[in-house]
């Protein structure tokens, strides 16, 4: 293959000069950014949605994209919320909740204002607190 060798090294340098300013935050909001600006964040999004390893220049947890990446935790967390919701007996449902909301819960893709490092995405969000149950008294006497 003559020539291969010029035109990965384009392919790399091209790569290197999208990433390369995503990886510097700015004071600028996104909004306040040039046109060009947001159109290279929002292209440089979709590409680490759907390509495996770009996404783990913003979210070191997924390597495979990071749609297929959120499809992967959602499932995992409807299995363990299933075996869960099993194991218990339907007595501890605020786990339940907890796990799903943790698996389904937060950002289903990248855009442009997390390639901006505007927005850190949230592939796995913390669960929200369980609601406080009334604290059983006994009767006066």
């Amino acid at each position: 293959m003559r020539g291969a060798g010029p035109r990965l090294t384009l392919g790399v340098a091209l790569l290197a000069a999208a990433l390369g300013p995503a990886r510097h935050a700015e004071a600028v909001s996104f909004e306040e950014r040039p046109a060009a600006a947001r159109a290279l964040y929002t292209g440089i999004a979709v590409v680490a949605n759907v390509v495996p390893v770009v996404s783990t220049f913003y979210v070191s947890r997924c390597l495979p994209g990071y749609v297929v990446c959120k499809l992967t935790f959602a499932g995992m967390s409807l299995i363990a919320a299933t075996g869960q919701l099993v194991l218990s007996g339907g007595g501890d449902l605020a786990q339940t909740r907890g796990i799903l909301h943790r698996g389904f819960a937060g950002d289903w893709y990248l855009t442009g204002r997390h390639t901006s490092r505007e927005v850190t995405p949230e592939v796995l969000p913390e669960p929200p607190p369980p609601p406080s149950e009334p604290k059983w008294e006994p009767p006066p006497l």
